[in-house]
Order: C-alpha cells, then sequence, then structure tokens
C-alpha cells in the first residue's frame, strides 16, 4: 500500500513540473510586460518545487524544523511573487522562507539561490560564495550554467525550461531526483 502512494505522489509530481513545463509564456500578445510577469511567475513555481527534488546534507539545516531558505538576487518581481506563493507552505516539514540577496551580501543561510539574468554578469561573488556549499544555484539564461549555476531557466518555444549542470550540483553537496532531471531540458555532466 505505501508503496504504491509513493509511486503515485511520483506520477502526480512529474505530472505537476510536466504542466509547468508546458505553460506558455506569452499571456498576450504583445504585451511584453504580461510576458515578463508571467515568466517570473513560472520561474517562481520552479524555485518552490525545486525544494521537493534537491536532498540537502543535513549540515545544510541548524535542526530539524529549521526552514528551506530560497535567496533571491537580482530580480524582485519574482521575490515578490515567490514570497506571496509559499506564504504559510512547506516542503516536507520544513517552511519555506523568501529572503532577497542584496549587493555585496553573501548568501549566507541560503538553501537554493536564484540570480537574476541582469544581476548575474556582476554576481561572480555569489557564485564564488556558493561553490562547495550546500545550495543549489539557479540561474536564468543560455549562459547560466557556464556562469556558475547548477540550473538554469531558458525559453524554450516559448516556455519556460531548465538545463541541469549535474557537475555543479555534486560540488555543493546536492542530489537531484530522477524525476526532476526527467523533465530537464538538458542534463550536463551526468556521471554514472
Amino acid at each position: 500500500m505505501k508503496q504504491s502512494m509513493s509511486h503515485g505522489r511520483l506520477v502526480l509530481a512529474a505530472a505537476l513540473l510536466a504542466a509547468c513545463a508546458a505553460r506558455p509564456v506569452v499571456a498576450w500578445a504583445g504585451d511584453a510586460e504580461a510576458a515578463e510577469l508571467s515568466q517570473q511567475q513560472v520561474e517562481a513555481a520552479y524555485l518552490y518545487k525545486f525544494g521537493s527534488y534537491v536532498t540537502w546534507p543535513d549540515k545544510a539545516f541548524a535542526g530539524p524544523d529549521s526552514p528551506i531558505v530560497i535567496g533571491v538576487a537580482g530580480a524582485d518581481t519574482l521575490a515578490d511573487d515567490l514570497a506571496s506563493m509559499v506564504a504559510g507552505r512547506s516542503i516536507g516539514t520544513r517552511p519555506v522562507v523568501v529572503r532577497r540577496i542584496h549587493d555585496g551580501e553573501l548568501p549566507d543561510g541560503v538553501h537554493i539561490l536564484f540570480i537574476g539574468g541582469a544581476r548575474a554578469a556582476q554576481s561572480g561573488n555569489l557564485f564564488e560564495a556558493s561553490h562547495g556549499r550546500p545550495i543549489l544555484v539557479v540561474t536564468e539564461g543560455e549562459d547560466g550554467l557556464a556562469e556558475g549555476g547548477a540550473v538554469s531557466f531558458i525559453l524554450v518555444d516559448d516556455r519556460v525550461r531548465f538545463d541541469v549542470a549535474l557537475n555543479a550540483v555534486q560540488q555543493n553537496g546536492l542530489k537531484l531526483s530522477a524525476l526532476l532531471l526527467s523533465v530537464a531540458h538538458t542534463v550536463n555532466g551526468a556521471k554514472p
């Protein structure tokens, strides 16, 4: 009975991730602001859902009831959308908290770090500060993985998708579920 419920939850989770991937970014043709907000809302939903598919080492949390902290740098609107979305929610038994990362601030205590495209070029210190620490670094754009991200949002046929660099995930001591990897656009650096 427990095994079939687990399988049922995995199927449901896969369907939810696939639905996010299939959602068009453009809400109204010709309305660039609406399209941008829609893309940010989809990215915010992904950031929240990613937390269900990451395994962090125990040392990543101060205690068993410590929150999962999603840090957002360079994307204020996305941070607002994400904060509204996760209010009162949890991932497993952990509450979810959104924290803005300001210029010069380090991602201490962050578990998922989103570096917005506008900020990525100036964010070498965030990538450097996250390297080797239990932080899932998420960026956006075609160059996101090359800049040091573990996951990068991209647009494919007007849909938000994501690429994964497994080497960056593993260097930070994290594990991503096979279910998440199965809905990624591409997965680089896969190790047997």
